[in-house]
């Protein structure tokens, strides 16, 4: 077996993976719930169909330590993410170990994050005040950075475990958007995120289009939260 794996999950029809080339000492896994979805390259991986198809989706994600065995490093990839370089270069010339993302090239805090998620309608807005107030409970201070997961480059060790099991509970318990729990699990676990900027992974790992579906979450009356964010009712 191979050491490391690079893998995506696409639930719901969400994305349309590209093929991949082969490439020694790497395997592929795509995990989905589409019987029928075979792609070059990728080994599928048949999921039963979950009644919250994208917090499945994200806890696959997130949980690379519990799902892919046999491995001593994974990249995660999202479904509209396309590899355009042997990624054994990127690893030499990046990865040191723990685990790696970007840094958001345009947001830094969580109550950007949220704006935007509002914005876009990608979560409802109870959600999005859950997900901050509980930020707030555990003492987060909202400067710790915001993180863009679209990769994410991981090992084995304790410490991954450690903050990927942490980003999983807040996830589970609260809002489905990934980029906004885990700041807040790297704070509560103690766990540092390495990052590398954008424009350096595009050289190697590519956004190649949008979604096939656009998730959108009708907007809630939360009035005084609302106005804190700045977008009135």
């Amino acid at each position: 077996m191979t050491n490391t794996l690079i893998y995506s999950v696409v639930t719901n029809n969400y994305d349309s993976i590209k093929p991949v080339k082969k490439y020694e000492g790497f395997d592929f896994w795509l995990f989905t719930d589409q019987e029928n979805l075979k792609v070059d390259g990728w080994e599928t991986k048949l999921l039963s169909k979950g009644e919250n198809p994208i917090k499945q989706q994200r806890l696959l994600k997130i949980n690379s330590v519990d799902n892919t065995s046999g491995y001593d490093v994974t990249i995660y990839m999202d479904g509209n993410m396309e590899l355009i370089q042997d990624p054994q270069l990127f690893l030499d010339k990046y990865y040191k170990g723990g685990f790696l993302t970007c840094q958001h090239p345009k947001r830094s805090s969580l109550e950007e994050e949220g704006k935007e998620i509002l914005r876009k309608k990608k979560d409802l807005a109870e959600n999005i005040e859950r997900t901050l107030n509980y930020a707030k409970e555990m003492g987060y201070k909202d400067d710790g950075g915001l993180f863009e997961t679209m990769v994410v480059i991981r090992d084995k060790s304790p410490e991954v475990k450690k903050l990927e099991e942490k980003w999983s509970e807040i996830l589970t318990t609260y809002s489905h958007r990934d980029q906004l729990s885990l700041p807040i699990a790297s704070f509560i676990s103690g766990v540092k995120i390495n990052t590398l900027p954008r424009p350096e992974l595009f050289k190697y790992i590519k956004r190649n289009r949008g979604h096939n579906i656009s998730l959108k979450f009708r907007k809630k009356e939360s009035g005084g939260f609302w106005n804190w964010l700045g977008l009135g009712k």
